[in-house]
């Protein structure tokens, strides 16, 4: 019997060849990016200089722009007013109980000038002749028909709550004496229905003319 044996490593004419080669430079160059890369090496390009731009303002141009203001001096710091805090409150004293409001309603009143209250207004009725009794009638001075004296004096007549004459006033005068003093004479005489103001017997005035004049 005959052994083989067997070598692992190919065979030294196995090298000439170039694809071997080719293998070893991509190990190579594998290992050396990876050294690149541990010890910090940093791969840069070629960065341009940087180019400078000059350019040229004529003077006449410069001097055109006005100079900056001076900073004012005379600017004194006003002085601000404290202003005072609110006065603290202790709710804790206003602890007094006061007594409970009573609202009453205020009794109504009469109504005035601007009131929203209206009053019905009194109901009354003047002095009246009794038509039962009327009214007599003045005596003519002789005196005054002889001068011929003719005239309407009004009487202002005062009417008491028992229908009687109180006060009697000459508003008018006829232009004779004699014939005003005799119709104030007989009206003091006369007996009227007494006024009344809501159903009540009321002393009023009541203006009543008396004519004195001549028949043929």
């Amino acid at each position: 019997m005959s052994a083989t044996t067997v070598n692992a490593f190919p065979p030294l004419h196995a090298f000439n060849s170039s694809r071997p080669w080719f293998l070893v430079f991509i190990v190579l160059l594998h290992a050396g990016f990876f050294w690149a890369l541990t010890h910090g090496v940093t791969f840069g390009g070629i960065k341009p200089e940087p180019k400078t731009w000059i350019v040229d303002v004529p003077i006449d141009i410069i001097d055109q722009f006005p100079p900056d203001p001076p900073e004012p001096t005379d600017i004194k710091p006003r002085a601000v007013d404290p202003v005072p805090l609110p006065k603290e409150i202790d709710y804790r004293e206003q602890t007094e109980e006061r007594a409970p409001q009573v609202y009453s309603r205020p009794d109504p009143t009469p109504a005035g000038p601007g009131s929203a209250v209206p009053v019905p207004a009194p109901v009354i009725v003047e002095p009246m002749v009794d038509p039962r009794i009327g009214l007599s009638e003045p005596e003519y001075p002789v005196s005054e028909i002889r001068m011929q004296h003719e005239g309407t004096v009004w009487l202002l007549v005062e009417i008491l709550p028992n229908g009687r004459v109180g006060q009697v006033r000459v508003d008018r005068s006829s232009g004779y004496v004699k014939l005003d003093e005799s119709a104030a004479r007989e009206a003091r005489r006369w007996r009227m229905k007494p006024g009344m103001k809501d159903g009540v017997a009321t002393a009023m005035w009541k203006r009543v003319p008396i004519t004195f004049q001549l028949k043929d």
